[in-house]
């Protein structure tokens, strides 16, 4: 068979290296003596018969090490290259890739061949070639646990650093009795955009079969998601736009006047910012001119409009002003000069607007226009990132139309800041949960720092925000691997790929 014959020649080209003259002076071919492990092995939940393997799991002072087979190397998604330079292991190799319609993932079957007596002593010897692990050289001879190689196969040790931060693989221990390695799995959950008292919905990364739509999970994580037809998942996103539409804000009329652009009698921009030359390069037309209005109680409002130019070459800049509306005057909030996802009113008579962030061309948000800002009972705006310092706010579950209770017993407000600019480029951006109220005082919440680091970058992108609040206040995420974290009740299930890939 075809993968028979890529082990064959994957082990010959081993054999043919470890006898290679570039072998640096830490590699000396000493001999170390492994054994068979005494826990249980699976991979990609698919158990490993170690004493039959043809190239078994070892343990080398109290670490296992992985026998970097053609089989076991593609279905963890690692490549291996081979040069005159040595050995380069790479991530990101194996079956990663697919999402066509009719693709199926398939399984790489192991070789059981071999017959390995568990009291058995495995005299392996360091590698006579150099090893490389992404873009990092490994100074084999200094290494406290170093790859091996065994009947002319290289075996590389399951530390933390190879496995985790180099290759990405996760190691699962259950009771120091059995090991679980995932790799190579096929991202199949992308984000969840919906949920209702029972479920959350899941937008997919890819579908194999004509009719799939998205996934639904029980909340309880304890069932695998269960694939929903296209009708089901176009009705559902229909339900959400439509839910979405009634926290937008009121559409209104502007007018175009000779002088300028109009709300109600009210002055707004004057007429240069509201035409372009078309024969400016690209060729510009104004292609949208909106507006949106924000009832912030019986005596004042907020007012968006959106201008919108379009271009020859298929880009388009979007442009917002920001007015507040009170005894027929409007005055301009240049602060924050953009629409607000959510308008949260507080039991003063003050109003949170926030927005999870503005964007430019091609959709990507601007940096720094993530805001919170506060309208007081007295009609004053204060800008929330502009007192804490010069943050990215997110109020998380602002972009959930269904979520309403954002306050606490105490009233106040649960925020999610971002360190936007670093004059140190060594140093980590500052991030973190806090409470806020309408002092602008703020109390960290330390119990979700780790949730906070699952952020290690804005996503340039609305929809590649990670954590969603669902109607129940809860915070859910998805990670690699497929797995689906309810952050707020430290619940948890992973999936494997061909698992939710199976539709019968």
């Amino acid at each position: 068979m075809a993968w028979k014959n890529r082990l064959i020649c994957l082990t010959l080209i081993c054999s043919l290296f470890a006898g290679f003259p570039f072998a640096h002076a830490g590699a000396a071919a000493s001999q170390k003596t492994a054994a068979l492990p005494a826990f249980s092995i699976q991979i990609n939940g698919q158990p490993v018969d170690n004493t039959r393997l043809k190239y078994p799991f070892l343990v080398y002072n109290d670490v296992t090490y992985l026998p970097l087979t053609w089989e076991v190397t593609q279905t963890l998604g690692i490549n291996l290259v081979f040069s005159e330079g040595g050995l380069t292991v790479l991530k990101g190799g194996g079956q990663r890739g697919g999402g066509w319609i009719g693709w199926k993932k398939e399984r790489f079957p192991l070789d059981l061949s071999g017959s390995n007596d568990p009291k058995m002593a495995f005299k392996a010897a360091m590698p006579g070639f150099a090893l490389t692990i992404n873009d990092s050289y490994i100074d084999n001879g200094q290494e406290p646990y170093p790859f091996l190689v065994w009947n002319d196969v290289t075996y590389m040790p399951l530390t933390w650093k190879f496995a985790h931060d180099f290759l990405e693989l996760e190691l699962r221990w259950k009771d120091r009795q059995s090991l679980e390695i995932v790799g190579g799995q096929q991202q199949v959950l992308e984000r969840i955009f919906y949920d209702d008292t029972d479920y959350l919905y899941v937008a997919p990364t890819l579908v194999t079969e004509k009719w799939q739509g998205g996934l639904k999970v029980k909340k309880s994580l304890d069932e695998p998601p269960v694939w929903m037809t296209t009708e089901e998942f176009e009705t559902l996103r229909e339900r959400l736009q439509q839910e979405q539409s009634r926290i937008a804000g009121e559409q209104v009329t502007l007018t175009q006047k000779d002088d300028g652009l109009y709300y109600d009698n009210m002055k707004l921009l004057p007429k240069e910012e509201i035409t372009v030359d078309s024969a400016e390069a690209g060729n510009p037309t104004i292609g949208q001119l909106t507006g949106a209005l924000f009832p912030l109680g019986p005596k004042r409002s907020f007012l968006t409009v959106t201008k919108v130019t379009n271009y020859n070459y298929g880009n388009r800049m979007t442009n917002h002003y920001s007015y507040l509306i009170e005894n027929g005057q409007a005055k301009n909030v240049k602060e924050f000069s953009q629409g607000p996802d959510r308008i949260i009113p507080n039991p003063d008579g003050s109003y949170w607007l926030t927005s999870n962030g503005d964007t430019m061309m091609r959709g990507r948000i601007i940096h720094g226009s993530r805001k919170l800002a506060l309208v007081t009972p007295e009609g004053e705006i204060r800008i929330a990132n502009a007192a804490l310092g010069d943050f990215d706010i997110v109020v998380p579950g602002a972009d959930n139309p269904r979520y309403t209770n954002f306050l606490d017993e105490g009233g106040k407000l649960l925020i999610y800041a971002h360190q936007v600019n670093i004059t140190d480029p060594g140093s980590t951006a500052k991030r973190g949960y806090y409470l806020i109220d309408t002092s602008f005082q703020t109390t960290k919440l330390d119990a979700l720092d780790p949730l906070a680091q699952e952020t290690p970058y804005l996503p340039s992108y609305r929809d590649g925000w990670p954590v969603y609040r669902g109607i129940d206040g809860k915070l859910y995420l998805i990670r690699k691997n497929n797995e689906l974290v309810n952050y707020t009740d430290n619940v948890s299930a992973m999936w494997y790929d061909d698992q939710l890939l199976v539709t019968k």
